[in-house]
C-alpha cells in the first residue's frame, strides 16, 4: 500500500512540475484541446504531413501567414513562421482555420508546432517539438473556435 502511495505522489508531483513549467498546457486542456506528447511529435508531423498537403489549394486553403514569438522555447526567445490553412468544407462558425504549422521560418523544414482540428471528432489537437519548444508555444486562442 505505502508503495502504491509513493508512486502516486511521485507521478502526481511531476504532472504539477510540469504544468508548472509549462502553464499554457493547462489552459489548451481545459478548452478542450487534444495535447499530444511531445515525443510523438515527429511521428504525428509526418502522418499529419501526409495528410494535409495533398489537400493544400483543394479543401485546405492558405488563410493566414505570419512571424510570431513564442515565450517556451530553449533560446528564450523564438521567432516562428505560422502558417494557418482554412478547410473549405468545414463551417466558418464552426472553425476559423483549421491546420497550422510552426517553422523556424519561411521555407524551413524545421518545425516547431503543428495544430489541426479533426471535424469528424470535432477535436482540436496539437503537438510541440521538443527539440525547439519545452513548452506549448503560444497561449490559447482567444476564441474557442480558432486554431491559432
Amino acid at each position: 500500500m505505502r508503495l502504491i502511495i509513493l508512486i502516486s505522489v511521485l507521478f502526481y508531483g511531476a504532472v504539477d512540475k510540469a504544468l508548472a513549467e509549462c502553464p499554457n498546457q493547462q489552459g489548451f486542456i481545459e478548452s478542450g484541446w487534444v495535447v499530444h506528447d511531445g515525443e510523438n511529435f515527429h511521428q504525428i508531423l509526418k502522418k499529419k504531413l501526409n495528410e494535409f498537403l495533398p489537400q493544400v489549394g483543394k479543401d485546405l486553403v492558405l488563410d493566414n501567414a505570419e512571424f510570431y514569438k513564442s515565450d517556451y522555447s530553449h533560446n528564450h526567445y523564438l521567432i516562428m513562421w505560422v502558417v494557418i490553412w482554412d478547410r473549405l468544407s468545414t463551417d466558418k462558425e464552426e472553425m476559423w482555420g483549421d491546420v497550422a504549422v510552426t517553422m523556424t521560418g519561411p521555407n524551413s523544414e524545421k518545425y516547431i508546432e503543428i495544430r489541426w482540428y479533426d471535424p469528424v471528432h470535432k477535436k482540436k489537437h496539437i503537438v510541440c517539438n521538443p527539440d525547439y519548444v519545452c513548452c506549448l508555444s503560444t497561449n490559447v486562442p482567444l476564441a474557442y473556435n480558432c486554431i491559432f
